[in-house]
């Protein structure tokens, strides 16, 4: 070897300390996600802040209405808890403070103009079957519910409370408004704009970015039943605005809120119980048979599409590890766990 041969083999040697590619990639993965997690944490504290503010809030107006008058007080209280989930001021500002937030958090990274960006064209017919197939399990998950409320019975336990809570009705306008509009236009800013979008920007794949948003959108319910169909939802709403664009998840959730859940509700209890269960039960069965119809007909462009965009598996083990998200999910899941109440029969 001649000394240029030597000089050039010496210039060209990786240093001692280089990463290797794939721990190279891995740290920018990680990278990414840890500072989204980060942001989604900071954004469930000040959702949960504005709520407890506005609840201390009511009780020091209540302690000073009632000067001193106890017996007037306690009523106040209870007056006011057994409503307290009926009023949404609370969750109004926590959802607006937390998205004006957020779009700060990332304002450099993931502006709401790229995540708002349109995709492919939606068309009508595909509005449709997106519709169907989104409400193709409203019938199966309300049966499971039944199923999983009989099942913990038998251990003494019950979650009947949760259940009711995630099938009822709006019964205030503050939140009709959280309910039907401003909630579904939040959760998607923030699942399938910044979520998903980092995801994807991380390189993980179509598919991964939409299933893995979808699951920490399912665990943000902090509901052990609603959770499981949030999941469901979730992977709609997110192939939805990764294929067609966000305003397009969006219409789909509000469809998903609104009409299918307080407009349809509304409806039911407005009609005699009998005419009223026969309504929500048509319904229900058709949107299952006809969503059920369109999965048969599109089962294999959904198989090629989870293939085609679908990653190695460490992609999904390099999500769940950042601490962030774990930190998240340990998080809504001690709040899911409060909800099991015990069966007193």
């Amino acid at each position: 070897m001649d000394n240029n041969e030597h000089i050039n083999t010496v210039q060209t040697a990786p240093p001692p300390n280089a990463l290797t590619p794939e721990v190279a990639e891995r740290k920018s993965f990680k990278g990414k996600v840890e500072y989204m997690g980060g942001g989604l944490l900071i954004y469930t504290c000040i959702f949960y802040g504005a709520f407890f503010a506005v609840m201390f809030a009511n009780f020091i107006y209540y302690t000073v209405k009632t000067m001193g008058d106890k017996a007037e007080y306690d009523r106040l209280i209870q007056e006011y808890s057994d409503t307290l989930t009926e009023h949404a001021g609370g969750l109004i500002a926590g959802v607006i403070i937390g998205v004006i937030f957020l779009t700060l958090f990332f304002i450099k990274a993931l502006p709401l103009k790229k995540i708002f960006e349109p995709h492919r064209k939606m068309t009508f017919g595909k509005l449709v079957m997106l519709v169907c197939v989104l409400m193709c399990c409203q019938l199966p998950f309300y049966f499971m519910d039944l199923g999983v409320e009989w099942l913990l019975n038998q251990v003494g336990l019950t979650l009947q409370q949760a259940i009711e809570s995630s099938q009822s009705g709006s019964t205030t306008i503050s939140m009709f408004l959280y309910a039907s509009f401003l909630g579904p236009i939040a959760e998607e800013i923030v699942y399938r704009g910044f979520v998903m979008h980092t995801f994807e920007r991380a390189g993980c794949g179509k598919f991964c970015a939409i299933l893995s948003s979808a699951i920490l959108f399912g665990i943000m319910h902090a509901n052990p039943t609603q959770s499981v169909f949030a999941v469901y939802v979730g992977v709609i709403f997110g192939y939805a605005a990764m294929e067609y664009g966000l305003v397009w998840s969006i219409a789909l959730h509000i469809i998903n809120n609104f009409l299918f859940g307080d407009a349809l509700t509304f409806l039911v209890n407005k009609l005699p119980e009998t005419a009223g269960a026969i309504v929500e039960y048509a319904v229900l069965g058709v949107m299952f048979v006809a969503g059920i119809v369109f999965l048969i007909i599109k089962r294999k462009h959904a198989v090629s599409y989870v293939r085609e965009n679908n990653p190695p598996a460490k992609h999904y083990g390099w999500i769940f590890s950042c601490i962030t998200i774990l930190v998240f999910l340990v998080m809504n899941v001690i709040f899911a766990a409060l909800a099991f109440q015990e069966f007193e029969g």
